[in-house]
């Protein structure tokens, strides 16, 4: 095991091999020592009120990455920005080559396995799919992650709360073609070095764009969950010069909508789903907001919100034969900066925090000179979103 800071602001799991030609993924990770102020004009999604207008709200964040991060010279690269104003998160580099830690080209993460029938309507169940991503979080939001790891051998999870104004950004990919979901014509695509078993090693494979996630820390929705998370889909026949023209919303959500349970005749009122996103759709449990591939168990702001200083429980209900009753306890609306269970504290709905803090702990475990450790248990459940 090398140094904290080598560890935990190293580019990729993998060395670059020799001869390789094409994009090499960078860390950004020089996180504002001050908090920034907000750009001119305020931000974008504040004209909107996510509540009466959920898809103006959801185009203008996502507009706010696109402006910065879009254009061909960039390629959502933020080290190639001339001032940086997005970031990365440290300590995901870790893992193994078999499944976790970043990929050297895009700087790609292992995400959950997706299965065609959850991306067109009567596809196989047993037909399964990679699925890769990178995140990204403006200026505000690192600047919470660089308070947290202003030491990277011994991170200060009291510092892990975010400002309002603090977003994310994610792009994720999938193995799957064209050929496979028709919706994917001519998406955006990115070569990323991913685990191929027929060869027992990653290998360079070309993915295509398919989901894009947001979350915003919403001082006008502190009195739910202080937070609005949002997940678009590619849909290839949607009219546009760029890939990003062709996203559109799945919905949009700010609370978990505590009392919902399948079957009851209800739809979730602490969000809004898009009925016309043009694509076919698994949504989440009891139709709550859930992106092509994220688990049908859950929600986006269910996930999330357990995201702890160690991981105290799983990301999705647990075991699948809990009651609906004993489900709802991964849908009560946790307010911001609250952990989801005692014991630890909160990442403030961060799972990638989550995935760097379970990799420190990793590296800690096997220091020569282990540094200081918060007070609280050894971490019980890994980050996962299986």
């Amino acid at each position: 095991m090398g140094s904290a800071a080598g560890e935990a602001f190293r580019d990729s799991v993998e060395e670059v091999p020799a001869g390789w030609s094409g994009p090499i993924f960078h860390l950004s990770h020089d996180y504002p020592v001050s908090k920034p102020p907000p750009p001119a004009g305020g931000y974008p999604w504040k004209q909107f009120d996510f509540r009466t207008q959920p898809a103006h709200y959801a185009q203008a964040v996502l507009n706010y990455g696109r402006s910065d991060l879009e254009s061909e010279q960039i390629d959502w690269d933020p080290t190639k920005l001339a001032v940086p104003t997005w970031f990365h998160t440290p300590w995901m580099a870790s893992g193994t080559q078999r499944e976790r830690g970043r990929e050297f080209i895009h700087g790609l993460t292992v995400e959950r396995v997706g299965r065609l029938s959850e991306l067109v309507q009567g596809g196989s169940t047993s037909r399964r799919f990679q699925n890769l991503a990178v995140g990204l979080y403006n200026d505000v939001g690192a600047w919470t992650i660089g308070r947290v790891w202003a030491d990277p051998a011994a991170p200060d999870l009291s510092k892990a709360a975010f400002e309002d104004g603090a977003m994310s950004i994610k792009l994720l990919f999938t193995q799957a073609t064209e050929t496979d979901v028709p919706y994917l014509t001519n998406s955006k695509e990115w070569m990323a070095n991913l685990f191929d078993p027929a060869q027992n090693r990653r290998v360079p494979q070309t993915l295509r764009l398919l989901q894009v996630d947001i979350a915003v820390r919403e001082s006008d929705n502190d009195d739910l969950t202080g937070w609005v998370f949002g997940t678009f889909v590619y849909n290839g026949d949607l009219p546009g010069d760029s890939p990003f023209d062709r996203l559109t919303p799945v919905g949009l959500m700010w609370g978990n909508d505590p009392a919902l349970v399948p079957d009851s005749g209800q739809s979730p009122v602490q969000g809004w789903i898009n009925p016309n996103t043009g694509t076919y759709q698994h949504l989440g449990w009891a139709g709550r907001l859930n992106g092509p591939v994220d688990n049908p168990a859950s929600s986006c702001l269910s996930c999330h919100s357990t995201a702890q200083a160690p991981q105290m429980e799983n990301m999705t209900p647990s075991p699948a034969t809990l009651s609906n009753l004993e489900k709802l306890r991964w849908f009560r609306n946790i307010r911001a900066g609250a952990p989801f269970a005692d014991g630890a504290p909160s990442l403030d709905y961060s799972l990638q925090m989550a995935v760097a803090y379970q990799n420190w702990s990793a590296w800690r475990e096997t220091a020569e000179e282990p540094p200081a450790t918060p007070s609280h248990p050894a971490r019980r459940f890994p980050v996962s979103r299986d």
